[in-house]
């Protein structure tokens, strides 16, 4: 932004300087001896030819504010505007000019001071636009800043939301085997109190009369039987509890496992999006950089060069090399990437990665 800042600072200046030497050379001529016909003559053409190269300067830039504006915003549509009606009341102005050459010198000395009012005009309302086009590049930058906090914001909710998932695996991973720790003391409860009251049981058993002790005997064979019979039971119970719980927890990981995958992949996903997004926009602004430093031709117009650029970490160019293109556009856009010196790079690391090697096909814009 500031290369822009400063080039469209050096176009003002030339162009108040050309209108300065004009109003001088002017000056010179309406205090001097009145001219011959043909000196005047030429004198006029030359003036012209002056305000050709001034409008072929303001073209350029407003070729390049176009282009810039077109790509960041719509917002300086209206300037656009406002500078072709000035440039359109510049050139009728022109016109009415050359139309009075013939007229006496006291007409060319009124019209004389009529431009040097105009040509102070001019440079006021160009100031006031580079001013406009400076406050407009600070609020830009306070876009692209916010942008940035706005990325790592995300970022870190992305691990933020990562994290959480494996802290509910860890959750339920814990859950689980407090299911099963209550499950086991819940079964040793039930074994004690049927301890206690077969312990009672037998006491009675003892108690009864010894005709009863051959009964005693035989139902105590028989429960002695159902018991074995009983933790048989409890224990293939118990085996099969703790298959189904096993199968319940592994099932439960693999879930957990395959949805937490799931999350990690999108969650890469949208970061790879995100640095190829901000890779093709640094790009763009690589193109136009080079743009802005290349002298151009008619003879570029619909050719174009494959350029290898590398930087580093800075966007300090490392090296340029051109591939298959036009002879003529390679050696311009490698002159114009090496006048420049340093392009544009990301803060971001996984897009500064991408931009330290770039290969770009470029085509001058005519």
């Amino acid at each position: 932004m500031k290369d822009n800042q400063s080039k469209y600072s050096v176009a003002i200046i030339i162009s108040v300087g050309l209108h300065v030497v004009l109003l001088v050379l002017l000056g010179l001529s309406a205090t001097s001896t009145p001219l011959k016909p043909q000196p005047k003559v030429k004198t006029i053409q030359a003036v012209v030819v002056s305000e050709q190269a001034v409008k072929q300067h303001a073209e350029r830039i407003k070729r390049t504010e176009q282009e810039k504006r077109r790509k960041e915003q719509q917002r300086l549509q209206q300037a656009e505007d406002r500078i072709k009606k000035l440039n359109q009341e510049r050139r009728q102005k022109e016109a009415a000019i050359a139309k009075a050459k013939d007229q006496q010198l006291k007409a060319e000395q009124a019209a004389i001071r009529a431009e040097t009012k105009r040509a102070e005009k001019e440079v006021e309302r160009k100031l006031a636009e580079a001013a406009a086009v400076k406050a407009e590049q600070h609020r830009l930058k306070k876009v692209e800043e916010r942008k940035k906090a706005e990325a790592a914001t995300k970022k870190a909710e992305q691990q933020r939301a990562k994290k959480e998932l494996e802290r509910k695996k860890s959750e339920q991973a814990a859950a689980a085997a407090d299911k099963k720790r209550k499950a086991a003391e819940e079964k040793e409860r039930k074994r004690q109190a049927a301890v206690v009251a077969e312990n009672k049981r037998k006491k009675a058993e003892e108690a009864k009369q010894e005709r009863k002790r051959q009964e005693a005997e035989k139902k105590r064979v028989a429960e002695q039987k159902r018991k074995t019979a009983e933790k048989e039971r409890q224990r293939l119970a118990k085996v099969e509890r703790d298959r189904q719980e096993r199968l319940m927890q592994e099932q439960i990981e693999a879930e957990f496992a395959s949805e937490l995958e799931s999350e990690i992949q999108q969650l890469d996903a949208v970061r790879q999006q995100e640095v190829l997004s901000e890779v093709d926009k640094y790009q763009a602004r690589i193109q136009s950089s080079i743009q802005r430093n290349m002298l151009t031709s008619d003879a570029m117009k619909g050719k174009s060069c494959a350029l290898n650029i590398r930087l580093s970490d800075s966007g300090l160019v490392l090296s340029v090399t051109s591939g298959k293109g036009d002879s003529i556009v390679c050696r311009a856009g490698v002159n114009a990437v090496n006048k420049v010196g340093s392009l544009p790079m990301s803060t971001d690391p996984d897009v500064a990665s991408k931009l330290k090697n770039i290969n770009l096909i470029f085509r001058p814009e005519i």
